[in-house]
């Protein structure tokens, strides 16, 4: 059984021949947010009929204020993301100012998954906790991939434990 290979995400600097395994991403909350913009609108929209003029300006003023905030949640949403790679973790942030840290798999000791009820009933969220080796390990640790909180947890625990043991 042959997988096709995952498309690696762009703005990542690669070593030559590097495979992506899996990619994470944060939980999307501005998804709620979104549909708390349109339930907004709608009540304005409702009450712009009914002609309650000042109910409907409020929920027009206030689904505003949420889809600007809800903008402001998917920039950071899509300028932050985790690749495995057959070689690195990397974890990489940032629009203007890109941030990238990676992490070699032969440095990492100790690798858990904690899933919190109730985001994990939903797009398989869950913490990846990493602990690694080395003298600088704290500093390589703290830019993003210490705690990766991400979405399809189980799939990126699941082939990181699978690159930190090879053949078995």
């Amino acid at each position: 059984m042959s997988e096709s290979p995952l498309k690696a995400p762009g703005g990542i600097i690669y070593e030559p021949g590097e495979r992506t395994l899996a990619v994470g991403r944060p939980f999307a909350w501005w998804v709620l947010l979104l549909v708390l913009a349109l339930v907004l609108a709608l009540v304005a929209a409702w009450a712009a009929s009914q002609t309650v003029t000042s109910i409907a300006l409020t929920a027009l003023a206030a689904a505003f204020l949420v889809l600007v905030v809800t903008v402001v949640r998917w920039i950071e949403w899509i300028s932050r993301v985790w690749v495995l790679t057959d070689r690195r973790v990397i974890a990489r942030s940032g629009i203007l100012n890109r941030t990238q840290a990676a992490v070699l798999l032969e440095r990492i000791q100790d690798a858990s998954l904690t899933r919190p009820f109730p985001a994990s009933m939903f797009a398989d969220y869950g913490v990846l906790k990493l602990e690694t080796a080395g003298i600088h390990s704290q500093e390589r640790v703290t830019e993003g991939l210490q705690e990766i909180a991400i979405t399809g947890a189980s799939r990126f625990y699941a082939q990181l434990t699978d690159s930190l043991t090879p053949g078995r």
